[in-house]
């Protein structure tokens, strides 16, 4: 909780604002009854029709000056939750994108969404009750006590009796929904992560007619959800109702206690009374709003808990700061390991090879022997068990990861398209290209031909995630916005998966031209995407298993003359040759 009142400090005056509007408002409220009282026993007992008109003025004044104040406050407590939600939210977001891979996968996607949407909106009912509720109710509370204490004692503490009561039954309901909103926030996180599924396996869960199965999956943590949400509300609803009967109460029994005192009391009169248990109306308004804060209070902290999870996560905070240092492309793996947490091995065994600057270097193996993970570690995403990566002699450990980042241009394994423009989405290599660079970049990424086709051009409007391209297009537009970035080293992860084999050798003569004394590192599974290149890296089961040339491979490894026979059918003597 306290990580959140960080956030409000920025709006302190804003903060004093909202309580002195609210203060002077409910002082307002607290003056009317005493109003009334003197109109009651001054004018209307007495016929002083002159007085009353004064009187009805100055409380018609008090009612316009309480209504300005609750506006006013009103208006700066929503500018300051809006603002408080908006600062936490960039916060979360700020924090989400320094999170290593394995916190971002320990929390989930779903998890995340939910910290920064239904959490942050809980969280900001601090806000709410800081800049206004804070001082609301003990004015309310006290003043309306003190006020009925100069009309009359007695029937005051007749009030004041069912106070324990009412403390008592929300102390009660407190702790029957103690830990409630915890299981809700889980379940809400299970929706969002089965919600996510849904949408993004549609296709698979239609075409093995699975939506039954699915259905039972989205119901039972539905019924959960909704089940610890309707406890947690029902539980809240009734401190309305319960508290105020028991005040309505304390009212009437103030009314027949008064007339009683009215006739031993030469000192009370009906206006007193009236006066006492409009008081009582304002007494039950603060300890209501008390009651929901009370209550309301563990809801709160549990989502600011989960919020702290976000914000207090380790992270992958840059240690160096950015130098300006410009690489020339050698890259060196010396004896690297890497292993995922959990995982039983490691994904990465004992890893060295040398990518000399300006050469082209394959690296190829099947699924699952390692080679996306190279990538990750070469670009800072995650950091080797053991061993050491260099980059012209460098270690990356000596290196900012925006220095690493900066010298290198990658494409990732699964091309990732925007909403937006063409344009957009390929300027995203580097901000300030002109359009006919970017022309460029698509031409030489074999795009052009479809992109001219569109009316609008690179203006062309693509839908989120690429929904109106095919596989084979946002691959190339991916490969443009790689191409478009200056850089001595280029990565090409995978990225050729989805493209037919002419346009494939299209794009690779391109590439070489346009990308000549620059180092390339092809990630692939094709041997056509590999068997070109300077040298090849052969991986199985994490480890390297040997290096080469296409033909030099042929001659003495098992692994790629394997994949090279799987995927071509062809005759391995002829291939020699």
């Amino acid at each position: 909780m306290k990580d959140m009142l960080k956030y409000l400090l920025p709006y302190w005056k804003g903060l004093i604002a909202a309580t002195v509007a609210v203060a002077i408002s409910t002082l307002c409220d607290l003056l009317l009854p005493t109003i009334m009282s003197q109109i009651l026993n001054n004018g209307v007992y007495r016929a002083d029709f002159p007085y009353i008109v004064k009187c009805c003025a100055v409380m018609a004044a008090v009612a316009l000056v309480g209504l300005g104040t609750v506006i006013l406050g009103a208006k700066i407590s929503n500018d300051i939750v809006a603002s408080f939600c908006a600062d936490v939210r960039s916060a979360v977001f700020r924090k989400v994108n320094q999170m290593s891979f394995e916190e971002f996968g320990e929390l989930g996607t779903a998890a995340l969404v939910t910290r920064c949407t239904h959490d942050v909106e809980t969280v900001s009912w601090i806000a709410a009750e800081l800049s206004g509720t804070v001082i609301t109710i003990p004015m309310l509370f006290f003043g309306g006590v003190a006020l009925s204490l100069r009309k009359d004692v007695a029937l005051s503490l007749t009030m004041l009796a069912f106070v324990p009561a009412i403390l008592a039954i929300v102390l009660y309901i407190g702790k029957r929904i103690d830990g409630i909103w915890e299981i809700s926030d889980r379940y809400v996180d299970r929706q969002n992560e089965i919600m996510r599924e849904r949408l993004r396996g549609i296709r698979v869960i239609r075409a093995f007619n699975a939506e039954l199965r699915e259905h039972a999956r989205v119901s039972e943590a539905t019924r959960i959800m909704v089940d610890s949400f309707i406890r947690g509300n029902v539980a809240i609803g009734a401190v309305s109702p319960l508290a105020t009967f028991l005040l309505n109460l304390a009212a009437v029994v103030i009314v027949y206690l008064g007339g009683w005192r009215m006739e031993t009391s030469a000192g009370l009169t009906g206006a007193d009374i009236f006066a006492i248990v409009q008081y009582v109306s304002l007494v039950s308004a603060g300890v209501i709003t008390g009651a929901f804060a009370i209550i309301s209070f563990p809801q709160a902290k549990v989502a600011a808990g989960r919020i702290g999870q976000v914000l207090h996560a380790r992270g992958m905070s840059d240690p160096i700061a950015r130098q300006d240092i410009t690489l020339t492309g050698d890259i060196d793996f010396d004896h690297v390991s890497f292993r995922y947490d959990g995982a039983s091995e490691a994904a990465l065994k004992n890893i060295s090879l040398h990518i000399a600057k300006g050469q082209k270097a394959a690296v190829i193996g099947g699924t699952g022997s390692g080679k996306s993970t190279l990538v990750q570690i070469l670009l800072g995403f995650r950091l080797p068990t053991s061993g050491e990566v260099r980059l012209d002699g460098v270690s990356t450990e000596k290196l900012s990861r925006r220095t690493i980042r900066d010298n290198i241009s990658c494409v990732l394994q699964n091309a990732t398209i925007y909403s937006g423009t063409i344009r957009e989405n390929v300027r995203m290599g580097r901000l300030d290209a002109t359009d006919d660079e970017i022309r460029s970049a698509l031409e030489t990424a074999q795009a052009g031909e479809f992109v001219n086709a569109y009316d609008d051009g690179i203006g062309h409007v693509i839908r989120q995630s690429g929904k109106n391209l095919s596989g084979g297009q946002k691959q190339r537009l991916s490969i443009a916005r790689a191409l478009l970035k200056e850089a001595p080293i280029y990565i090409f992860d995978d990225s050729f998966s989805a493209l037919d084999f002419l346009t494939e050798a299209k794009l690779r003569t391109e590439l070489n031209r346009r990308l000549a004394g620059k180092t390339q590192m092809i990630i692939t599974q094709r041997v056509t995407s590999a068997m070109h290149c300077d040298v090849i890296f052969v991986m199985d089961g994490g480890a390297l298993v040997d290096r080469g040339t296409h033909g030099q491979l042929l001659e003495r490894c098992g692994v790629y003359r394997e994949i090279y026979a799987s995927q071509t059918g062809g005759n391995l003597h002829e291939a020699k040759e």
